[in-house]
């Protein structure tokens, strides 16, 4: 059985794929979210890094005074993670199954399109939720409800979907570049139903470079996967969330906060209400 594909895509050669995702845009993502709605929790609980990758986000989420946990199923990372900031504790587990306490969290961040990789049909993965059995990503929203404290907020820094349909309804965009030792091969294009953003990825070592690109888990036969990311709209982001108990309250459409729907992200806030 073919592996899914957020198995491969997070390998160690992730973090040079996306070089261009630097430290300077983490930092504009991660002060830009108090604006948007309080991180720390009153009661001082800890904030959830949810799909924390390379933990790129988690020196301006600890310059913050916060205490932070990352989360990711990737171990090349995770490990990245961990040598960038040894003193947060990480956990290697898969977010459809959050192996953490009800209420345990003040605020979960899911940060840089880490959500809507399960698709939510009857094809996607059915989950035990604690009380009710979800598939794919309202299974994701199910968790993430469950571990918010009342009155805590899940941040969402979701892809602008409206821009990803029109920016591909034309078809498939093609592009060839290099990213440290590989060469990358990447395609994108709408899926058959138009509720997905599709990518067929390509990576090979560029000329000279084998040693380098060995290093990073891309052998001489290379790697190639396919990702898919569902292309949800504002109203079925809602639906998702409202599954979990949580509502939206805030919204931008950057980092630099020009307003929702005028940007090229939706970074979005939901929250959990207080049930005393």
């Amino acid at each position: 059985m073919t592996e899914p594909w957020y198995r491969v895509a997070f390998g160690a050669f992730y973090p040079v794929l996306y070089a261009h995702r630097d430290d300077d845009e983490a930092r504009r993502c991660v002060r830009r979210l108090p604006d948007l709605a309080p991180l720390a929790d009153a009661r001082a609980l800890p904030v959830l890094d949810l799909g924390c990758g390379d933990g790129r986000h988690l020196r301006w989420l600890r310059e913050q005074d916060l205490t932070v946990i990352g989360l990711d199923l990737s171990r090349p990372l995770l490990a990245a993670a961990a040598a960038r900031a040894p003193e947060v504790a990480f956990v290697c587990a898969d977010m459809l199954r959050l192996p953490c306490r009800a209420g345990a969290f003040g605020a979960v961040l899911s940060l840089f399109t880490a959500f809507g990789y399960f698709g939510d049909g009857d094809d996607a993965p059915a989950v035990d939720t604690g009380g009710a059995v979800c598939r794919g990503d309202a299974a994701v929203a199910a968790g993430i409800g469950r571990v918010l404290a009342d009155g805590g907020h899940w941040f969402l820094d979701y892809l602008d979907a409206d821009r990803v349909r029109l920016e591909l309804a034309a078809g498939p965009i093609s592009r060839k570049r290099e990213a440290g030792p590989l060469e990358v091969l990447e395609t994108r294009r709408l899926d058959a139903s138009g509720g997905a953003v599709v990518k067929d990825v390509r990576l090979s070592a560029a000329p000279g470079r084998d040693a380098e690109a060995a290093a990073l888990g891309v052998g001489s036969v290379g790697i190639a996967y396919r990702e898919r990311v569902a292309l949800y709209t504002l109203a079925e982001l809602d639906l998702l969330a409202a599954g979990g108990g949580l509502h939206r309250v805030a919204g931008a459409g950057d980092y630099d906060g020009a307003p929702l729907g005028a940007g090229p992200r939706w970074l979005l806030v939901y929250r959990k209400e207080d049930h005393a």
